[in-house]
């Protein structure tokens, strides 16, 4: 990978945080706790002072304590079809085309792989909290033969993730978690809105409609949806109720 490209990743999510700050400069409580948000599809994701970026084959790893000289600190090899990665607390999920790897970053200059979990060949990206991990698999020509929906592991053993739900879904693509509530962009089908407090029974509340939807950020009382046509505000102060609040439309 060419060193440019991560300068301007990281041009990328310091736009996303500046734009979730307040109304008076300052960052809200979203922002104030976490350096970067990453969406599902997202190859590259910030966690403290480490960006941390994949190819089809690498995790890349750079200390950006000073974010105007990156300081590449580790490389590893993950295998092939790498497609997505998403950071949480001491963790990195990293989706490919047949499963899920679980990175650890308690050093975070040099993740070590500590799980995985397999499936059919698919696009696969994923979202994650402290037990549980959702994973959107799209099953068509060019990714790969599985059944297109939602699969949910538990990861309290983040060593052994085992399968505990399945749910099939029209052309799921990107997702995203805010506490109980699990959004997920199912392209013209919508943005569909689960209540997951309890993930082995994933209970749809709403499907959004009115658009294309590739992927989702949440950031406070802010959704963020990446649509064919641009990107779309919503408000979500009550989680389970986006409000559209604003289109930006592709220049």
């Amino acid at each position: 990978m060419k060193f440019s490209f991560y300068k301007s990743s990281l041009v990328v999510m310091v736009s996303i945080f500046l734009f979730s700050c307040s109304k008076d400069g300052t960052p809200d409580s979203a922002a104030a706790n976490s350096t970067g948000k990453a969406g599902s599809l997202s190859k590259f994701a910030i966690a403290g002072n480490y960006l941390y970026a994949v190819d089809n084959t690498q995790l890349y790893t750079y200390d950006i304590t000073d974010p105007a000289n990156p300081i590449q600190t580790n490389t590893s090899f993950l295998g092939f079809a790498i497609e997505t990665i998403y950071p949480f607390n001491n963790r990195l999920f990293i989706g490919t085309t047949t499963g899920m790897f679980i990175y650890s970053i308690d050093v975070p200059a040099a993740p070590v792989q500590v799980g995985s979990a397999s499936h059919v060949r698919s696009c696969d990206p994923v979202v994650a909290n402290d037990s549980i991990a959702f994973v959107t698999l799209k099953g068509n020509s060019s990714c790969g033969p599985a059944v297109s929906g939602l699969y949910v592991h538990d990861i309290r053993n983040v060593f052994a993730p085992q399968l505990i739900k399945t749910l099939e879904l029209p052309s799921p693509e990107g997702l995203a978690l805010e506490g109980g509530i699990l959004y997920i962009c199912c392209n013209n089908d919508g943005l569909k809105v689960f209540n997951v407090l309890n993930p082995a029974n994933p209970i749809e509340i709403r499907t959004v409609t009115g658009a294309y939807f590739k992927d989702v950020i949440p950031y406070g009382d802010l959704l963020i949806c990446y649509v064919s046509t641009g990107i779309i505000l919503y408000d979500i102060s009550d989680p389970t109720n986006p409000v559209m609040l604003k289109l930006i439309e592709n220049a």
